[in-house]
This record gives structure tokens, sequence and C-alpha cells, in this order.
């Protein structure tokens, strides 16, 4: 599901950048290209904790231990 049209930036891809330990506002804006004023409707950066919420989630997934 896509949660920035203008940047085209899909769930999945904030879920990636948690597996990959960003979970930081700064970090993941950086790294989805947020932070480019001429090329980004603003949108989404006043939705980052959003983002974080997302990329925290998948994080801590990845540092649960399985269950036998």
């Amino acid at each position: 599901m896509y949660i920035c049209i203008c940047k085209g930036i899909k769930e999945s891809d904030v879920r990636e950048l948690g597996q990959a330990g960003i979970t930081c506002p700064k970090k993941l804006a950086e790294s989805l290209g947020l932070d480019d004023k001429k090329n980004c409707c603003g949108r989404c950066i006043k939705n980052i904790s959003k983002f974080v919420a997302l990329a925290e989630e998948e994080a801590s997934c990845q540092h649960s231990p399985m269950m036998s």
C-alpha cells in the first residue's frame, strides 16, 4: 500500500528500513527522500510519526526471539 503518493513510498519500504534498524525520524526522512522540499508535497514529513511507528514495529519483530 502506498503511504506517500508524491514520492511513491510504500508501507513495505518503511518496513524494510525498520528491519535495517532505521527508526529515527530524521534518518527515515533522509532515507526516503522526504527532506527534498522541491520534490515533495510535505504532507508525508508532517506524518513522519506514522512512518516511525511502522519502522519501529518492524524493528521490534526482528528482535523478538522466535518461538519453537
